[in-house]
């Protein structure tokens, strides 16, 4: 019997298991058993035992997309978020008439039982749709490709505008203009860029009432939950009270999503909440070392840019439970609760250690 390891199987684990880097695998397994505790230790508060249930739920579903994933061919993964790119983006137009409100904003579409958020799911593959479309338009120089992508990101930007959801616009925003600093090599657009930037966040304080509120609360006055945040952390010290000995998760709602890391340390201490924040910048380390066709651009720029978003996302989540930025309530990446995040992100995930393998031919190059 032919051992499904080596590559003399033709089967789909057999013919690419081999070409995997493993250990690229290893920190978002980590990071999905520390989300797996820091949900189990919130049952009991306003969280019901059915709560833990669907987390190892989607839990299971978005471990099994990211080893799916990763076992691709590189064009047939490049195809397949291709067309989840155009699904989450049909979806969001779907979205001002079929989704429901929550605290104001319109960003899912709930079916019988789940609910989906289309901006989640769309992050890798409009990153990888973005970035191939640079990608033709370098080696092709047909201002087509260019006029299709920046027809992509307008329309993604006016519909979250729409629902509005600025948090995650800005991370789209950030990212498509990594993307396109990449491809064109040119420091001046980095300074352009940040002035056009800083120009819509202004834009966004004077046109949004629950921006203009964040950020007065953040500059002006002090925030409740971000203060017991501060004080949980104080209270776990180095090592932590132990798990489920926390006392934040009974004073704070919604702490699933943006202060789940300050739960993490106060029950597991400062130098645990420390080794997760730096392990989104060391998979990004690992996954960039790990290339085995550097000189592929498409490849190169695509890993630089989810990585990126990653690391963005998490830094984003963490600075806002140490009153570091306002409170977004942007999840923390396999960590945090919630089917659409975690899907979106064994997604990327799974892309990068994907992107990252030794596959020949890994991308058709235009002619």
């Amino acid at each position: 019997m032919k051992n499904t390891l080596f590559r003399d199987d033709s089967s789909l684990l057999g013919a690419n298991w081999y070409k995997l880097s493993k250990k690229l695998f290893v920190i978002p397994f980590i990071l999905s058993f520390v989300g797996l505790l820091a949900i189990y230790s919130l049952i009991g508060t306003e969280y019901p035992l059915l709560f833990l249930i669907k987390h190892i739920l989607y839990l299971i579903i978005s471990i099994f997309i990211l080893i799916f994933i990763s076992l691709l061919g590189v064009n047939d993964l490049k195809k397949l978020l291709n067309l989840l790119a155009i699904i989450s983006i049909t979806l969001l137009f779907l979205v001002p008439f079929l989704g429901h409100s929550i605290n104001g904003a319109t960003r899912w579409i709930n079916f019988n039982f789940f609910s989906i958020q289309p901006s989640e799911i769309l992050k890798g593959p409009a990153i990888c749709m973005i970035s191939w479309f640079y990608y033709l338009y370098s080696k092709t120089n047909k201002i087509s490709y260019l006029l299709i992508n920046f027809m992509i990101m307008f329309v993604i930007v006016a519909l979250l505008l729409l629902q509005p959801d600025i948090g995650t616009l800005l991370i789209y925003l950030c990212s498509f203009s990594l993307i396109l600093i990449l491809y064109t090599r040119k420091i001046k657009l980095f300074f352009l860029l940040g002035i056009l930037g800083l120009v819509f966040i202004v834009i966004s304080y004077y046109s949004f009432s629950h921006v203009h509120l964040r950020v007065d609360n953040f500059l002006f006055n002090e925030n409740s939950q971000v203060s017991k945040s501060l004080s949980a952390i104080k209270e776990g010290g180095l090592f932590g009270v132990g798990l489920g000995e926390g006392q934040l998760k009974y004073s704070i709602p919604e702490s699933h999503n943006d202060f789940i890391f300050a739960i993490l340390v106060e029950e597991f201490g400062l130098i645990f909440g420390l080794f997760i924040a730096l392990l989104y910048p060391i998979f990004f380390i690992i996954s960039k070392k790990s290339l085995i066709n550097p000189s592929n651009l498409f490849l190169q720029n695509t890993i630089f840019c989810l990585c990126f978003v990653l690391c963005l996302q998490a830094f984003i989540n963490i600075a806002s439970s140490i009153d570091l930025i306002p409170p977004t309530g942007m999840t923390l990446p396999l960590i945090s609760y919630g089917g659409s995040s975690m899907l979106s992100y064994a997604l990327i995930f799974g892309t990068v250690i994907c992107f990252s393998k030794n596959e020949e031919n890994s991308t058709n190059h235009p002619s």
